[in-house]
Parts: C-alpha cells; structure tokens; sequence
C-alpha cells in the first residue's frame, strides 16, 4: 500500500513537471500587437473558463515579458488584470494596454 502511494505520487510529480516546462516552451517572438477588442475577449474566456494562459507584455521601456497563469480582473478597473504565474509564488499586474498578445497553454 505503501510502494502505491509513493508511485501514485511520483506520477503525479512527473505530471506536473512537464505541465510546467511545456509552459516555458511558448515562443511570441513572431506575434504581432492584438486589437483591444480582442484582448479583452480573450480575457473574459479565459477567466470564465478558468483556463491557465501566457501573456506576452510590455513594461514602460517596452522591454517585453511573457507570464503564464491564471488572469483576473480588477473590480473597479475593467483595464487592470492581475495574472498569478504558474511555478512561482509571482503576479503580475497589467494595464490592458501593455499586453501584447495572449495564447492559451496546453494542458
């Protein structure tokens, strides 16, 4: 009963660790700047659905940067969206105007 639990365990680890590197894997080095129209779209399927997704965005200097995780939106500020990383206790936080471009991971 032992051997099992441990087995079961280590499936389950084995899982997850490729979950989390095909993750890392996501290219947008050819992705082009999506319309607000259909960021916003993305992002309302993607929170009621409750997919995980990675977000291409830029910061003020425009250095760009890729997030992958949950995305929620701000009460107050429907432009405001705070997306929980996936592997790291990190979250990022996104005006809809830095983001550049939204994919939806593979499970």
């Amino acid at each position: 009963m032992l051997e099992l639990k441990k087995t079961t365990l280590q499936q389950i680890t084995q899982s997850i660790q490729k979950q989390f590197s095909s993750y890392r894997e996501l290219d947008f080095s050819n992705c082009i700047q999506m319309p607000i129209f259909q960021l916003n779209y993305f992002i309302s399927q993607a929170i009621e659905k409750h997919k995980v997704i990675s977000i291409n965005y830029k910061d003020v200097y425009n250095n760009e940067f890729v997030a992958t995780g949950f995305i929620s939106r701000n009460k107050n500020n429907k432009n405001i969206f705070k997306i929980d990383s996936l592997g790291s206790n990190l979250s990022h936080l996104l005006n809809i105007n830095q983001i550049k471009y939204i994919k939806l991971t593979k499970n």
